[in-house]
């Protein structure tokens, strides 16, 4: 849960007279070369973007929607087949502070070697416009890393690895470690079209918050999801279930309701594109 631009401009050579042993030929009489095309170098500098619209915003087999409808976005500039920084951000629901939106500021180093990418960086989660009778604040910080390898047209495996000293504002460790696994299915019904399946296994490890929440030790759990998809060319369609091993009494030491986990199943669509393939 990632482009270079170019453009081609032509040199117009023009025809000389050429003055013969025989004499003067007519300009009519000479075929003019053709115009030399020169290659501009790729754009070191892109900005990625696109828009989603999905009947539920589930976040490691949490609902962050109140199983409602929810619209999200991103920006993401990269520079260099290097560094990158983004912004992301999605309506919410259903949260005791009441925010008006989740909003996440990342940054971070992202390369590829032939199929193998590494990508490391870190991510704020910011809440906007919290209120409620607890004034506590969710706004927290997580690092990650995610090395991927791709297997050519067959699909790819992704490794991900996040960690924060202070999950959800609680003052609690947190580990979340997970893979994923796309398969691209190889039908070609319609022209541009693409198919897939995926999956992702996770384990979320979470500590004792701190002593302003009572030292309470959260619960670990596994979450998983599995889902299939539709690609033409700018736009995805794909359907996903979701779901988690938290009981509803975890689920509500965790998350303060017990309704937020379990089975989920998703249907959304979304475009993205970047400003290197807009011709």
């Amino acid at each position: 849960m990632i482009k270079a631009t170019g453009f081609a401009f032509g040199t117009l050579v023009s025809a000389a007279a050429i003055v013969s042993a025989a004499g003067v030929a007519s300009a009519a009489d000479l075929a003019a070369p053709e115009a030399a095309i020169i290659e501009a170098a790729p754009s070191p500098i892109d900005v990625a973007f696109g828009v989603k619209f999905t009947t539920d915003y589930v976040f490691r087999g949490v609902t962050q929607s109140k199983g409602d409808p929810a619209v999200q976005g991103y920006a993401e500039l990269q520079a260099y087949n290097w560094v990158y920084a983004g912004i992301w951000a999605s309506s919410v629901n259903g949260f005791a502070t009441d925010p008006a939106s989740e909003v996440d500021l990342y940054a971070g180093i992202r390369h590829t070697w032939d199929a193998f990418t590494i990508d490391v960086g870190g991510l704020y989660y910011y809440y906007p416009g919290e209120d409620g009778p607890s004034r506590f604040e969710l706004d927290y910080w997580e690092i990650y890393a995610k090395p991927s390898y791709a297997f050519g047209d067959l699909g790819s495996i992704t490794g991900n690895v996040y960690w924060t000293s202070d999950f959800v504002n609680t003052g609690a460790d947190a580990t979340y470690l997970s893979a994923i696994a796309k398969v691209n299915i190889p039908v070609d019904v319609l022209q541009d079209t693409s198919f897939y399946v995926s999956g992702e296994l996770g384990k979320q490890w979470i500590g004792k918050t701190s002593a302003k929440y009572g030292r309470v030790q959260l619960e670990d759990y596994l979450t998983w999801n599995v889902g299939i998809g539709a690609t033409y060319k700018a736009a995805t369609v794909e359907f996903r279930y979701s779901d988690s091993d938290l009981s509803k009494t975890e689920c509500a030491v965790n998350n303060g309701a017990r309704w937020v986990c379990g089975d989920r199943y998703m249907l959304s669509l979304s475009f993205d594109t970047a400003f290197s393939k807009l011709k």
